[in-house]
């Protein structure tokens, strides 16, 4: 009865096995499978801008080598009462293919003469009160005109004959300084009218 009982779980054992390994076949070989790979990519639009030609610092810019008046002087380039002149920054965006923001800022303005002005055209007829303040050096350069760089100028003028005593070598600020700070800006792309 024993041996009986070992055939027959073996027997069992043996169906349920058979039964199993069919389904297991009969499901992986009643199906379709098929596998697709593919690649993503994208090319990247490229980035230039340039200030006054340069990328990172460019060369100060000195008053009186933009002065249209000439001055007496001994030793070097130098502004007084009764000079003006202009001087600009010219931005470049050549070979960027996006479209720029851009901003110019002013800042550390130091020793000015008193009546030294700045002005934002060539009559001396809109005067900048604060160039430290002057929020108009900005715009944007559309992607059609990048090949073409954007200048923007500042004008300048110290008046002759006024009584309002200037700094001058006497008092020790002989040397007028500021910061120029020119920054580009890739403009926000728009989503296409739907």
């Amino acid at each position: 009865m024993k041996g009986k009982s070992y055939a027959a779980r073996l027997g069992g054992l043996a169906l349920a096995l058979t039964f199993i390994t069919t389904c297991l076949m009969g499901g992986t070989l009643a199906r379709y499978t098929t596998e697709v790979t593919g690649t993503g990519s994208a090319t990247v639009a490229k980035w230039s801008f340039k200030a006054n030609e340069q990328t990172a610092t460019f060369t100060d810019i000195d008053l009186a080598s933009t002065a249209y008046t000439n001055i007496d002087k001994a030793g070097g380039n130098k502004i007084a009462p009764g000079t003006d002149g202009s001087f600009y920054i010219e931005i470049d965006g050549s070979g960027s293919e996006v479209a720029i923001d851009y901003t110019i800022a002013f800042s550390e303005l130091s020793n000015k003469p008193a009546n030294l002005k700045f002005y934002s055209d060539s009559g001396y007829s809109t005067e900048i009160a604060d160039l430290t303040a002057y929020q108009d050096l900005k715009g944007e350069i559309a992607v059609d005109d990048l090949a073409t760089p954007v200048k923007k100028m500042i004008y300048w003028k110290w008046d002759y004959g006024t009584a309002v005593k200037d700094v001058g070598p006497e008092s020790g600020k002989e040397k007028m300084t500021f910061t120029i700070t020119v920054t580009g800006t890739q403009k926000e792309p728009a989503r296409p009218a739907t």
